[in-house]
């Protein structure tokens, strides 16, 4: 069962990083010319010369990743079903781990489901489940892992709840940063440390959480939005200092309890991760940055999953 899930948690990892550049570049990121060509997601009416030669560029610009992309995605999500099939069926033949087991399989057949309806971004409740249920799956699979590390030295249980204060709030900052995705809201917000003059998110704001709504989608192509995209990128930023402090702080107590490496990986992941957000909107948010951020994200994640594990896993006193 651990080489199983071992070997679905590389596959996820895989599955969630080309997943966040397909986003990413079908999202218009990825084109030559971001950011006019950003949130690009519907039909456009030829109407001028201008628009059509948008067009032709973004498909020519489109072909070449998308050629390697999407049959590689859809590889890995197959062998990561059959994977995930034999975890649930090992599990009933040797009565243990079913319900995680089966959780997975079930996430596994939503994603299955959702793709169906992944060929645009006009939903954000897609954006949104297909993040979602990555990341849920990546947790799983990583506490499988993990959860049998054995510790060093003991820590003391308010490392286990600095750490577990941790986890809470990166899921929900990698929440906000679907949000951010789900509403074509990374460029809107281009100056730091304020947003255009301003640091606290606006009356736009509850627009940005309803995921039910399908983007409007103008003459050109172009999704239409307001200023719920600035509110959930400024939003995003204040998770994203809250967060980075609480982890850093997570990570220093587990390297005071002698917890070793992962306490370090911890560390250097957190701050290479707000690293790569302030480098993006410095650069313009190029897609490599974007879809390091994503993947950066997801090996945090999984770090603290095993510094969890090495907190609440104690050795016997002599």
């Amino acid at each position: 069962m651990k080489k199983l899930a071992t070997a679905s948690l590389l596959l996820v990892i895989a599955l969630v990083s080309v997943s966040a550049y397909l986003r990413l570049d079908n999202s218009g990121i990825g084109c030559s010319d971001w950011p006019e060509c950003y949130g690009m997601i519907g039909t456009a009416e030829q109407t001028s010369p201008t628009v059509g030669t948008a067009y032709e560029r973004l498909a020519s610009d489109a072909l070449e990743p998308l050629s390697w992309a999407t049959p590689v995605h859809r590889l890995v999500a197959s062998i990561l079903g059959l994977t995930i099939l034999a975890m649930a069926l090992f599990s009933l033949r040797l009565r243990r781990d079913r319900l995680i087991s089966f959780t997975l399989l079930g996430l596994t057949v939503f994603l299955a489901w959702l793709g169906i309806y992944s060929g645009g971004l006009h939903s954000p409740a897609v954006v949104m489940g297909n993040l979602g249920g990555g990341f849920t799956m990546l947790g799983l699979l990583g506490w499988m892992t993990f959860r049998d590390a054995r510790p060093r030295a003991n820590a003391p249980v308010v490392v286990r709840y600095w750490v577990t204060a941790a986890l809470v709030w990166l899921f929900v900052q990698i929440g906000l940063g679907g949000l951010t995705s789900a509403n074509f809201a990374a460029s809107a917000c281009q100056t730091l440390p304020d947003c255009h003059g301003s640091y606290l998110p606006g009356d736009d704001l509850a627009a940005a959480f309803d995921i039910g709504r399908a983007h409007e989608v103008g003459p050109t192509g172009l999704a239409i939005g307001g200023g719920e995209r600035a509110d959930i990128h400024k939003l995003h930023r204040i998770g994203a200092v809250i967060t980075a402090a609480i982890i850093l702080f997570a990570g220093l107590r587990a390297l005071r309890a002698r917890l070793g490496t992962t306490a370090v990986v911890v560390l250097v992941l957190v701050t290479a991760e707000f690293s790569t957000g302030i480098a993006a909107i410095f650069t313009e948010i190029p897609i490599s940055i974007a879809v390091a951020h994503n993947g950066l994200a997801a090996i945090l994640l999984l770090s603290l999953l095993r510094l969890l594990a090495l907190c609440r896993n104690r050795q016997a006193l002599l």
